[in-house]
C-alpha cells in the first residue's frame, strides 16, 4: 500500500504545483496548463464487446485485439508528445500492470492507443516506451490510419480533437477488458487511481479463474 500511496501523493503534488493539467467538461485533456485540481477519477462498470479492429503495434506489425483473449487488459489512449496527463497515465498503467503480474494472478497486458497519428509512428511509439523500461512483450502501442484509429476511438468512447501538430485534446480514458473481450470498467482521469484499477484487474482475473 506504501507504494501506491507515495505515487498518489506524487500525483495530487503535481497538480497543485500546475505541472500537469486537469480535464475541460466534455472530458478531453485541457490546454494550456493550469493549476487547478483534477477531479476524481470516475469508474464506470460496463458490458461492452471489444470491437474486432486491426491496428499497427510499435513494432510495425498487425494487431488485434481478439489476439489477447485470455488476459486482462489495460487500453489508455495517450499520445508521445502530450504536455501533461499522458506520461502519468502510462506510468500507472504499467505499474498496474508490473504488480499484479507479479502477484502471479493471471496475465495482465497493457495497450496505449495513440491519439496522434500524425507523429506517433511505429518507431516514435517505441522509443517512448523504451525511454520507460516496459515490457515490450506484455505492452503494445499503437497507431494506425485515420479512420482505423477513428473507429477504435468510437467504439472504447474516446473524444480526439487534434488541435495542432503536436497537440491533441483526448479524453483521458482509460478500460479494463477481461479475458472474453469484454469491456469491464471505463476509468477517466488524467490521474487513474492505481489502488482502485489493480483491485478491478485481480477481480476479472479471479473471474476468469472461477469459470
Amino acid at each position: 500500500m506504501r507504494r501506491w500511496g507515495l505515487l498518489h501523493a506524487g500525483l495530487v503534488l503535481g497538480i497543485f504545483s500546475g505541472v500537469v493539467l486537469g480535464a475541460d467538461p466534455d472530458g478531453s485533456s485541457a490546454h494550456p496548463a493550469t493549476t487547478a485540481p483534477s477531479p476524481p477519477m470516475a469508474r464506470a462498470q460496463v458490458a461492452t464487446e471489444t470491437p474486432d479492429s486491426v491496428l499497427t503495434d510499435q513494432e510495425g506489425r498487425r494487431f488485434a485485439f481478439r489476439d489477447l483473449r485470455g488476459k486482462a487488459v489495460l487500453v489508455s489512449f495517450i499520445y508521445t508528445s502530450c504536455p501533461d496527463v499522458c506520461p502519468v497515465m502510462f506510468y500507472v498503467v504499467t505499474e498496474v500492470q508490473k504488480r499484479v503480474q507479479a502477484e502471479g494472478r493471471g496475465d495482465v497486458v497493457s495497450v496505449f492507443v495513440t491519439a496522434d497519428p500524425e507523429i506517433d509512428s511505429p518507431p516514435v511509439l517505441k522509443a517512448f516506451a523504451l525511454r520507460r523500461s516496459v515490457d515490450l512483450s506484455a505492452t503494445y502501442l499503437l497507431t494506425g490510419k485515420p479512420d482505423e484509429l477513428q473507429a477504435v476511438w468510437t467504439a472504447f468512447g474516446a473524444k480526439v480533437k487534434r488541435r495542432s501538430r503536436g497537440l491533441v485534446d483526448h479524453s483521458p480514458l482509460t478500460v479494463l477488458i477481461d479475458a472474453r473481450g469484454v469491456m469491464r470498467y471505463r476509468y477517466l482521469s488524467g490521474f487513474p487511481d492505481a489502488e482502485i484499477i489493480a483491485a478491478d484487474v485481480r477481480n476479472v482475473l479471479k473471474s476468469r479463474a472461477t469459470k
